[in-house]
């Protein structure tokens, strides 16, 4: 009976303490003067705003001039 009651508690603090959130593919474009400039990147992420982020670090390390990002 201590297995099985030391299971289901190692179960549950599992399952209450995994990640909420699922992460997502996300495709963004960068934007110059207002405008799509052609071609984007592809972002693993856990919202929109983090994909973004993540997408202007991607720019900037490519050297890429972006004033902003949209992610879909």
């Amino acid at each position: 009976m201590k297995k099985f009651a030391s299971l289901i508690a190692v179960s549950a603090l599992f399952v209450f303490s995994s990640q909420a959130q699922a992460s997502y593919s996300y495709e963004c474009s960068r934007y110059v003067d207002g405008s799509p400039t052609g071609g984007h990147v592809k972002v693993v992420a856990d919202s929109k705003s983090e994909a973004e982020q993540k997408a202007m670090q991607k720019y900037k390390e490519l050297k890429l001039r972006t004033d902003y990002v949209k992610c879909h």
